[in-house]
């Protein structure tokens, strides 16, 4: 995933504004970087928009997937990007430790050097300087690095001649096919599907790290510890109560509530019920949450190609949550449908098993070239399951 974000944002603009630093700034670690809204460099390039607080919390979000594991930099006058040119040494006056998104602005908390505080505090340096990627209407993306300055803006060219990035795209393939490639969309998708693409999937990976307990930044190798430490709590569980550890939930508690009826429960190898529930509602909102978003997603990718139309919405849905095999086959002979094609549906006759099917069952009947009694069998197996 960082890779991608890394990929998107190196097709991005690079621009550097100033703000005001005041003296206290040494001794109070949060700093406005970006502020919200509409605004200009202090010599008129712009502008640029960073928006409210849910757009901040988006670049907020990006900002982290792009640093990944590190600090972001904070070095004087941006000599972390010239030293290979002037041959100056770069040291660091701070490092960001953490981004937050307030209802004026992106701030950062900053873990300054005894250095640069005593510059802060001195007045040696009055402005910080961040550094962010752009859109080229000026949608702002995510915040690069900063540098403590004394020039109100730093020139826009320079600044891009020298950007820096630690991904390297592959030589054999443009990065933006693997991009698309990553976030299931079709070559020749424009930027603010990509965007809209991403942001999702970083909503969905905040969602289901709340579900599992966690910040909501938390990295993806703790999410998936943490569900699979759920998942590992409840197969004890179910051995503890006699069943399979593959039980289904409502099974396991059937079994510990007859043990506890019957006045048989062992302590040593039963849990508390209120344990158990707890562990279960988690579990269950961890796979209710995964499964509602591989059906979302895969419905959404298909109707981007053009084989599912949005009245067949809902039935793809239910199929793909009963059935993920039925619904990529289904997918993967179905054609592009044209606009023609997807309205020029005959009603059934009366009486006949057709009758009873919806205009989305009717359209997978003929595209899977099966009977309508065979399809009706099939939609009712399909609520049966349910």
């Amino acid at each position: 995933m960082k890779n991608a974000v890394a990929a998107l944002l190196a097709s991005s603009l690079l621009t550097a504004h100033a703000t005001d630093l005041p003296a206290t700034a040494a001794d109070h670690p949060w700093v406005l970087l970006i502020p919200a809204g509409t605004f200009s460099g202090r010599d008129g390039r712009g502008p640029y928009h960073a928006g409210g607080k849910v757009k901040l919390e988006q670049i907020a979000a990006m900002t982290r997937r792009y640093a990944g594991g590190t600090d972001i930099l904070v070095d004087y006058e941006h000599q972390s990007r010239n030293s290979q040119e002037n041959g100056k040494p770069a040291p660091a006056a701070g490092w960001v430790k953490e981004v937050q998104a307030r209802d004026d602005g992106l701030y950062g908390r900053v873990e300054w050097t005894a250095n640069a505080a005593s510059h802060i505090k001195g007045r040696e340096y009055r402005y910080v300087s961040p550094v962010y990627f752009h859109k080229a209407d000026g949608e702002i993306l995510a915040l690069q690095s900063v540098a403590l300055t004394n020039v109100p803006n730093l020139d826009m060219v320079e600044i891009s001649a020298h950007s820096v990035f630690h991904f390297q795209p592959p030589k054999t393939e443009v990065p933006m096919k693997r991009v698309l490639a990553a976030l299931g969309l079709a070559e020749g998708t424009g930027e603010d599907d990509v965007l809209t693409a991403v942001n999702s999937l970083l909503t969905s990976s905040t969602a289901i790290a709340a579900a599992a307990g966690l910040m909501k930044d938390a990295k993806s190798e703790e999410v998936m510890t943490a569900v699979q430490s759920a998942f590992a709590d409840r197969k004890k569980i179910a051995i503890a109560a006699g069943q399979p550890e593959n039980a289904p939930v409502d099974a396991i508690v059937s079994a510990l509530a007859a043990a506890h009826t019957a006045g048989t429960v062992d302590p040593t190898k039963f849990v508390p019920i209120a344990a158990f529930q707890e562990v279960r509602d988690q579990v269950n909102s961890l796979v209710t949450h995964k499964v509602d978003t591989d059906a979302e997603t895969a419905i959404a990718s298909a109707m981007r190609a053009g084989k599912i139309t949005p009245a067949q919405k809902d039935w793809a849905i239910s199929l793909h949550k009963a059935d993920i095999k039925m619904f990529d086959d289904f997918v993967g002979k179905a054609p592009v449908l044209t606009s023609a094609q997807r309205s020029s549906t005959a009603p059934p006759a009366a009486g006949s098993a057709a009758a009873s099917l919806d205009d989305a069952d009717l359209t997978v009947m003929r595209q899977l070239g099966i009977s309508a009694e065979d399809m009706k069998k099939s939609r009712e197996a399909m609520e049966a399951g349910q």
